[in-house]
């Protein structure tokens, strides 16, 4: 009986064993494709952090610039003619006091900015994070069954072992 009890129950248990190693498979690739995603979506939000940044930057040029023209002081007179006498301090100090409003005004655009966009990213990527999140749960849980299964399988094997050993017949006439 013990031969029977060990063969079926290794037959069941290397289809456990199989059922559970496609499982993984199929969790092991849907956590790849997330993870990959992830990656993806977080290289495309810092392109379009690092672009805005630029973008913020020149604006804030033009716009110490352009306060500058609307004073009447030409920007490119004062640098482009740096040996020329006619440079007042009071232009320089007009282009310093402009370019000091024009930075806190880059500022305080960076930081609204810089929180939009982490509020949008934790929005977008959130579910991605619990998916991934969920899928690693899960596989670790069919590794912790696979391992049980294949234990499993090992001592049904043994037991089908010793079954057939009794099976044999005992020639020594005892």
């Amino acid at each position: 009986m013990g031969f029977l009890n060990g063969a079926y129950g290794k037959l069941m248990a290397g289809k456990l064993v199989r059922d559970i190693q496609y499982q993984m498979t199929s969790v092991q690739s849907r956590l790849r494709r997330v993870t990959r995603e992830i990656g993806q979506k977080e290289k495309m939000y810092q392109a379009q952090q690092r672009n805005m940044k630029q973008a913020m930057q020149s604006q804030m040029q033009y716009a110490a610039y352009g306060m500058m023209n609307s004073m009447g002081i030409d920007p490119n007179g004062i640098f482009n003619n740096p040996s020329s006498q006619a440079i007042d301090m009071n232009q320089m100090n007009i282009y310093s006091q402009c370019m000091q409003r024009a930075q806190m005004q880059y500022m305080n655009s960076m930081t609204m900015w810089e929180n939009i966009f982490e509020m949008q990213r934790d929005g977008d990527l959130q579910a991605l994070k619990d998916l991934e999140e969920d899928l690693q749960t899960e596989k670790d849980n069919l590794e912790s069954r696979l391992q049980i299964a294949k234990a499993e399988y090992d001592a049904k094997k043994e037991e089908e072992k010793d079954g057939a050993k009794n099976l044999a017949p005992n020639y020594t006439g005892q």
